[in-house]
């Protein structure tokens, strides 16, 4: 942890600043965050219909990189209720880090020890933090797994590590809130446009239409009666 370079952190606001693709945000975020938990895995999920969407999984021991918009990943879903970590983490907003997730008994783990035995892998530390915007609203949920120490032995995270890992987190939810805020400001000139619109179609169809040739009638009328003459522009 003592080698990992502060100004990491400043490269990744000012690219955080620029327009990029959710996949790749969520790939860059998620790999600096194992760089500063010097870990050997990890996952992003987002809130959507008050589930957490596995968005971004990656494992370096099994070479496992999967996310959501190439179509690799089709995981259920992760109800937002207390007895999961994830659940837990993004409901109260606190961070969780576990020593051993086998050992815990506040949490249940069905989920991944799942996916341990569909891998032959082992889970033991988790490092859990929600991804909080200023007003406090939750975007989504960090995930790491199985720190390592100088030997590539498991070890818990450390509470430096925990910090670190939380203003990445913060910085992601910051640039989810920036596209959310997008969406709907698109979503809403899209709705004033189309209003605007409807009107005008309304308003050009409420005015009286002239009668073909009346002007001209009345002025021949009052040609014969009152001295008008049609005068000719060239």
């Amino acid at each position: 942890m003592s080698g990992y370079n502060l100004d990491r952190l400043v490269t990744l606001t000012t690219l955080m600043s620029r327009p990029v693709d959710q996949d790749v945000l969520f790939e860059v975020a998620l790999k600096e965050s194992m760089l500063i938990g010097n870990c050997d895995g990890g996952t992003i999920y987002t809130i959507e219909d008050n589930k957490l969407m596995f968005r971004y999984i990656y494992t370096i021991s099994k070479s496992i990189a999967m996310n959501y918009q190439a179509g690799s990943l089709d995981i259920p879903p992760v109800p937002m209720q207390k007895q999961y970590a994830c659940a837990y983490s993004a409901i109260t907003k606190k961070r969780l880090n576990l020593k051993d997730v086998y050992v815990s008994k506040e949490f249940d783990f069905t989920g991944t020890r799942n996916y341990d035995a569909m891998n032959n892998y082992r889970t033991c530390s988790m490092l859990v933090v929600p991804m909080l915007v200023g007003n406090g609203e939750v975007m989504g949920v960090l995930q790491l797994i199985n720190a390592k120490d100088k030997y590539g032995m498991w070890i818990p995270f450390t509470q430096e590590q925990e910090m670190r890992v939380s203003a990445v987190a913060s910085i992601t939810a910051l640039y989810l809130e920036n596209l959310k805020l997008k969406g709907q400001l698109a979503e809403l000139t899209k709705k004033e446009d189309s209003e605007e619109n409807d009107s005008s179609g309304k308003s050009r169809s409420s005015k009286p239409k002239a009668k073909a040739g009346g002007i001209g009638k009345k002025a021949q009328k009052k040609s014969g009666t009152s001295g008008w003459h049609t005068k000719s522009i060239k």
